[in-house]
C-alpha cells in the first residue's frame, strides 16, 4: 500500500525523494528530519528549532517551519493539527499508527493500528476518491487523568461527608 511506503522512508531516502524534486539534501534538512525521526515524542516547530541550538545555532523558525512543511508534502513527515496548541510532527518512523489525545491534559499517545487499512483505501476508491494520506485520532481520558478524576471525586465525597458530620 503507497501509505505505509510513504510513512516507511527513512533519512537514506531524503536524498533521493529531494533530487526527485530538483532540492538538495542540505545539513539543516538531515538534521531537522533526524530530530523528528529519532523523537519519542511529537514534536512542534519551536521544539524542533531548540532541539537544533546546540548543533545549528542560529536556525531560524521560518526555516524550520519550511523544512517540515516540504517534509510533510512528500509523505515523509505527518502533520498534526489539533483543536488546541501547535502543529505537531511526527514520521511515523518507529511503524504506522494511530494516536490517542487526552482532552484533559492534551498529551498525545500512539496506538499500535494502523491508521488507514486497505479497506478503508478501497471503500474511497469505491466512491472515486484517491486517497494519499489519512490520520486516526481518537479524543478521550488518558490513563493519568481517569486516575486524577476518580481521585478528586473521592476528595469531593469524602469532604462532603465531613462537612455533614460537622452540620450533624
Amino acid at each position: 500500500m503507497d501509505l505505509e511506503l510513504k510513512e516507511r522512508h527513512g533519512v537514506r531516502d531524503l536524498d533521493s525523494l529531494l533530487h526527485d524534486r530538483g532540492l538538495r539534501n542540505t545539513p539543516q534538512r538531515q538534521l531537522i528530519y533526524r530530530i523528528v525521526a529519532s523523537s519519542p515524542q511529537h514534536l512542534s516547530a519551536v521544539d524542533v528549532q531548540q532541539r537544533l541550538e546546540d548543533t545549528m545555532p542560529g536556525i531560524s523558525l521560518p526555516t524550520v517551519y519550511a523544512t517540515l512543511d516540504l517534509f510533510a508534502e512528500l509523505g515523509i513527515v505527518r502533520k498534526m493539527a489539533l483543536a488546541e496548541g501547535p502543529v505537531l510532527y511526527d514520521t511515523g518512523q518507529r511503524h504506522p499508527h494511530a494516536h490517542m489525545v487526552c482532552r484533559q491534559c492534551g498529551r498525545i499517545f500512539d496506538l499500535d493500528i494502523l491508521p488507514v487499512n486497505d479497506a478503508d483505501v478501497a471503500a474511497a476508491a469505491n466512491q472515486g476518491f484517491q486517497v494519499d494520506s489519512g490520520d486516526l485520532v481518537l479524543h478521550g481520558l488518558c490513563a493519568d487523568c481517569q486516575a486524577r478524576g476518580r481521585i478528586s471525586a473521592v476528595n469531593a465525597v469524602t469532604a462532603v461527608t465531613k462537612e455533614q458530620r460537622k452540620a450533624a
